[in-house]
């Protein structure tokens, strides 16, 4: 496939990078603003539309199909147009998500509000592709420190924004809206922003002036799904990239989903378990610029190992923690989120380097796609293993994932190693 870009002007590509840091500052802060005060009320609106909270995670499960769809056709839309207009497009379709589910909740009816989840789904999954926007035309040395910045900047949009749903609910009960609309409201506004900020800041586009698009090129020409899994799985360090994404991604939902509820059945309060989960996030995102230098300085693939032996201690605290002490949860749910930053960070900037221009966008888009399916399956499975055998047995599942991807790591570091040699 030819990578022509679609204009022959000539641009200083530090410029534009710093550019397209700083919209993608801004639209981190405001997607993760827009989940965060969703994900709770939408959980609290099925249970109200079904007057029961048995099926209360069917708003997670069918925004993370949303998730894990748009991660697939906006990498396509991407190859073929640029970074902007796919990101512009993502956050729109989500925010007209909100729009329906609010509807959905005014009428009652969950038929139409798990669609809704769908597409506010695709804001999700547009928020975590927007990290591969800072490695476009990011340096070497520098690649896993500017896709840090972007997660790091994640944690004000997770951390302040959810502190208004209660106003927001009560500014909807003001209008004749149902309380948890209020929200959604909030989300609306934050993902109409951010596509705001992107379509009109964002240019010239980071993948434009990388090299990156076909413009010219038809949808025939792009790569599908199953091809761009091929083609990561040929590229020994974009195959470990592609694991290390993936696992860390499981192995986090798997036992960060089912916290809470361990928590809550040995007795801990309310306060006490959101402290952990508080805990947790500032592990993901508030350290996130540490695995950028680390993965900068001393190498991806030492740093995916790091991420590794991170989730397996942090997996090996929760499953000592039977009766869930605080002494335990604290630290593991920290060092789980921790672990998570490494692989992700890390190995972004692997997959980013270790696969051609011309088939970065649709491996990109694979590894989301693959990624959001593992965070769903790990969610539903984590709740099986719960319920059948215990938190233990969950955490040694995840331990088992993490020490598969610290030999994994640890075996194609022995192996570039040997080539460096020869």
């Amino acid at each position: 496939m030819s990578n022509a870009a679609s204009s022959p002007v000539e641009y200083d590509r530090d410029a534009v990078q710093k550019r397209t840091l700083r919209v993608l500052w801004g639209t981190a802060v405001l997607s993760r603003g827009a989940i965060s005060t969703m994900f709770p009320v939408s959980v609290l609106a099925i249970k109200e539309i079904l007057g029961s909270s048995t099926w209360a995670g069917l708003s997670t499960g069918f925004s993370t199909i949303g998730s894990a769809l748009s991660a697939a056709w906006l990498a396509t839309y991407m190859q073929r147009t640029g970074r902007a207009p796919g990101l512009t497009g993502g956050f729109a379709i989500a925010a007209v998500g909100g729009l329906l589910a609010i509807l959905a909740i005014q009428l009652s009816t969950l038929v139409l509000f798990l669609p809704a989840m769908v597409l506010i789904g695709t804001g999700s999954g547009t928020a975590n592709l927007s990290r591969y926007a800072a490695a476009d035309l990011a340096s070497e040395e520098r690649r896993s420190q500017e896709i840090s910045t972007v997660i790091f900047a994640s944690t004000f949009g997770a951390v302040i924004f959810p502190l208004f749903i209660g106003v927001a609910g009560t500014f909807a009960e003001s209008v004749s809206l149902d309380e948890n609309a209020g929200g959604f409201m909030i989300a609306i506004a934050f993902f109409a922003l951010a596509a705001g900020l992107v379509w009109f800041f964002m240019r010239p586009d980071p993948l434009v002036v990388a090299g990156g698009v076909n413009a010219n090129a038809s949808r025939k020409d792009t790569v599908p799904f199953m091809q761009a899994v091929r083609i990561a799985m040929a590229h020994p360090l974009a195959r470990l990239a592609f694991f290390a994404l993936v696992i860390g991604q499981a192995v986090m939902v798997g036992v960060m989903a089912m916290t809470p509820l361990h928590m809550d059945a040995h007795g801990h309060s309310n306060g006490i378990i959101g402290a952990v989960i508080s805990a947790h996030t500032a592990g993901m995102f508030a350290l996130a610029p540490i695995a950028g230098r680390l993965s900068d300085n001393y190498g991806r693939l030492p740093t995916i190992a790091l991420g590794g032996v991170t989730l397996v201690l942090a997996t090996t605290l929760t499953a000592l923690a039977g009766e869930a002490p605080e002494a335990l949860m604290f630290p593991g749910l920290f060092l789980l989120g921790l672990g998570w930053s490494f692989t992700i960070v890390a190995g972004s900037a692997l997959l980013t380097e270790s696969v051609g221009l011309g088939d970065r966008v649709a491996v990109q888009g694979a590894a989301d796609l693959a990624t959001n399916v593992a965070s769903g399956c790990g969610a539903l499975i984590s709740g099986l293993v719960l319920s059948m055998s215990g938190f233990h047995t969950l955490s040694f599942i995840g331990m088992a994932a993490a020490g598969g991807l610290l030999v994994q790591a640890f075996f194609e570091y022995r192996v570039a190693a040997n080539r460096a040699a020869l």
